[in-house]
């Protein structure tokens, strides 16, 4: 049994409640309960007495539904929401999307959930079905104690509408809202619907329509009465700072210090690595920003943000580090068993290949740069943020205001302009609440794109060595991984000593395929570059690594790469059914015309498995056309077969831009890249078709906003060595490209 109560008081902290509690409300009745998110998200101390999501059920016949994620174009915004309806036997046409505002937690009754690891579906599926049955079963058994039949058996649910089928009668869900009894029989048990109707189809998205008609509004678009505008200015090198705060440079109003801060957003004392020119529009404080006359202090170690001096370390490391083994584990097999058996099992091979792979930092260039809103008044503080973690800054916002009551924070999130990793990190908030405190006035700070490409914290660095064996048969007899990259983990203190990252392994372990004596390992690579969650993390680069080494291989023993794949997992295993459908959709590679070639590459990632095959074409030196991609994916439930398509076509461009062109330097500590001129990205005339085959293998549901970026690379590098007989190593393909140019 739970309480109700009239009206909702977001502004108290709530009373211990369990999992679920129920609010009246202007003849409706609110249902509110807790969605979890992926472990590498969630804070510390959340657990599940707390609310942060409701289900509204109003007299009118609207269903309103809170959303505290962030819709950063996945399609997430309907996907939740479409879930819900479902559950509770309604019409897409009477569902309201609401985006909730954030405060921090415990003081709020709505602590929100970050936007991250394709997890948004995937983690709260069960959660929201399980929630919107019970509303469900609520209205039903108001329905019972309406009518007097208290036999269950007697009611059906339809659209929205509770019949009892003995006495014909039906009762709207409008109608019944209102008439929920205090206290509330919470009833357990709750039977889920067998069949969909909604879950499986492509309901029309809710975030389109505004999206289109330009009311929508973006970090970017805030705009507050009296407020002024500031541009960031760091320190030429990262790890710089600032050495005395400059003058006011002509058309500003002022220059405010802004100290560094941790990758949680705590401030780190004595550490001033930026400055804000804050003048009364955008324009004024960009062009006061180029005349600011700064004095930086250089980095106490260049050599650790310099390309050059990574590069170096990495292969030495590569040849000499002290590895951490990550499969089979230490705890089944010592290191040196292992290491005996993949010596023994390679010796034997028929075919034996040994390859160095190298990929580059990346940065997130997301097309929305980071901005943040921030209103502060001696009482309260309000944020507008373009975030995937507005829980994470509200917390920030609560340590940065001491003396504010928590309750009276609050953190607005607007849609996104991308957010690719990059908008889970708070550095650019915690910069807006620092610049408002110091000037006592509404401000909106912005990165301009030359700050956003040098102090972005970068998809990191990775070197991989691969020795394997292939055997007279086809079969690969030996694999010897090992991998050199950075610790996102231990850069954010989640890593504990001897630990190995999982990001940095992820993609390189639990292959579904046949290695025989296999060993993994893994050395972190101490550089200080500031690394973080790009689209698919580890899968990123390992993949790459992975299905070219699988490619190598099969030219080695002259097996058709699709084929050997399809003979090193289980016949009509999930992965086989994949490949296999690969296989077919892709049927056009077998009848290619000259100077055309085809390459595929496999992946799975965040629970979900995606297969891409590749037709190129080479019209000039220094160039590549890739003409269409055919991929299959299995996320094992489509929610909304449309958005499902549009993520894989999106993360395959994003993939084709990073494989191509993708790359980010250092020199002296300072990134070689400012803006797009040499960040090229792929352009509206080079798209190649993309045809997609969605598999609904009933397995564990799993994420889409990533995994169609990890084959493309591989699938593409492939193709390559089938069109010019070389092998690529080392992305991207064409390094050192600019806008307008061919490569």
């Amino acid at each position: 049994m739970v309480t109700t109560k009239t009206g909702p008081t977001p502004e108290k902290k709530p009373k211990v409640l369990n999992r679920r509690h129920f609010i009246s409300a202007t003849g409706g009745f609110t249902l509110g309960f807790f969605l979890a998110e992926q472990p590498r998200l969630a804070a510390a101390g959340l657990v599940s007495t707390d609310i942060n999501t409701y289900i509204t059920v109003g007299a009118d016949e609207k269903i309103t539904i809170s959303f505290f994620g962030c819709e950063m174009g996945q399609g997430v915004m309907t996907g939740l929401p479409q879930i819900v309806a479902d559950e509770l036997m309604v019409d897409w046409a009477r569902v309201i999307v609401k985006q909730a505002d954030v405060k921090p937690v415990p003081y709020t009754p709505v602590p929100a959930y970050n936007t991250g690891g394709s997890s948004a579906v995937r983690g709260r599926i069960v959660t929201l079905r399980t929630a919107a049955a019970t509303a469900r079963e609520i209205l039903v058994m108001t329905a019972m104690t309406k009518l007097g039949d208290n036999n269950r058996a007697h009611y059906v649910v339809l659209k929205g509408a509770v019949t009892n089928t003995s006495l014909n009668k039906s009762l709207t869900y409008g109608a019944l809202a209102g008439l929920v009894p205090q206290p509330v029989p919470v009833p357990s048990g709750v039977t889920l619907n067998t069949t969909f109707t909604l879950i499986g189809t492509s309901v029309p998205r809710v975030d389109i329509p505004s999206k289109t008609d330009g009311s929508a509004i973006y970090g970017i678009d805030v705009r507050l009465p009296g407020m002024v505008y500031g541009i960031i200015k760091h320190a030429p090198a990262i790890g710089g700072t600032l050495v005395a705060t400059p003058l006011v440079p002509p058309g500003a109003l002022y220059v405010v210090p802004v100290k560094a801060s941790d990758t949680r957003g705590s401030v780190i004392a004595g550490t001033i690595n930026a400055v804000a020119v804050v003048a009364g529009n955008t324009w004024d404080a960009m062009q006061a920003a180029q005349q600011l006359q700064a004095q930086w202090k250089a980095p106490a170690n260049p050599a650790g943000v310099d390309s050059t001096s990574i590069a170096a370390l990495a292969n030495s490391l590569l040849a000499g580090g002290t590895p951490l083994q990550a499969e089979p584990a230490p705890a089944v097999t010592s290191p040196a068993a292992a290491r005996a058996a993949v010596a023994t099992a390679l010796a034997g091979a028929a075919h034996k290949i040994s390859s160095v792979y190298t990929v580059p930092y990346l940065a997130h260039a997301t097309m929305e740069v980071l901005n943040c809103t921030v209103n502060l008044t001696p009482t309260s503080c309000e944020i507008w943020a373009p975030t995937q973690a507005a829980k994470s800054v509200a917390a920030v916002a609560a340590k940065l205001l001491p003396n504010i009551n928590p309750a009276n924070i609050v953190v607005h999130t607007t849609f996104l302009g991308g957010g690719l990793g990059r908008k889970g990190e708070v550095d650019y908030a915690s910069q807006a609440i620092q610049v408002a405190i110091a000037i006592n006035k509404p401000v909106k700070l912005t990165w301009p794109r030359e700050e956003d490409f040098a102090h972005d914290q970068y998809r990191p660095l990775a070197a991989v060595s691969v020795s394997a064996g292939l055997g007279s048969a086809g079969n690969i007899v030996a694999w010897n991984y090992r991998s050199v990259s950075q610790s996102i983990f231990d850069q954010r203190g989640f890593l504990a000593p001897g630990a190995i990252d999982s990001q940095a392994v992820e993609g390189s372990v639990a292959l579904p395929y046949a290695l025989g004596a296999k060993l993994v390992e893994w050395v972190p690579l101490p550089a200080g570059i500031p690394v973080g969650f790009w689209r698919s993390v580890g899968c990123s680069f390992n993949s790459f690594v992975v299905e070219s080494v699988l490619d190598e291989l099969a030219a080695a023993g002259k097996l058709d790469p699709l084929a050997f794949r399809k003979s090193l997992v289980p016949v009509g295993s999930r992965e086989w059914n994949v490949l296999d459908a690969a296989d077919k959709l892709s049927s056009w590679r077998l009848t290619l015309p000259a100077g055309h070639a085809w390459g595929v590459a496999y992946s799975k990632a965040f629970l979900t498995e995606v297969c891409e095959v590749v037709e190129i074409s080479q019209p000039a030196a220094g160039s590549l056309t890739v003409h269409q991609v055919a991929c299959v994916v299995d996320c094992g439930l489509a929610v909304n077969p449309n958005q499902i398509e549009a993520q894989m076509q999106g993360g395959i461009v994003h993939g084709l831009n990073a494989a191509l062109w993708g790359q980010i330097t250092f020199s002296k500590g300072s990134s070689s890249v400012r803006n797009f001129n040499n960040y090229r990205m792929i352009k509206l005339r080079e798209m190649p078709r993309v045809t997609v085959q969605i598999l609904n293998s009933g397995a564990p549901i799993g994420g889409i906003g990533e995994p169609g970026v990890p084959p493309i690379a591989p699938a593409i590098a492939n193709a390559y060595f089938k069109l010019t007989g070389t092998r690529v190593r080392t992305l991207p393909l064409f390094p050192g490209a600019r806008m307008g140019e061919l490569g």
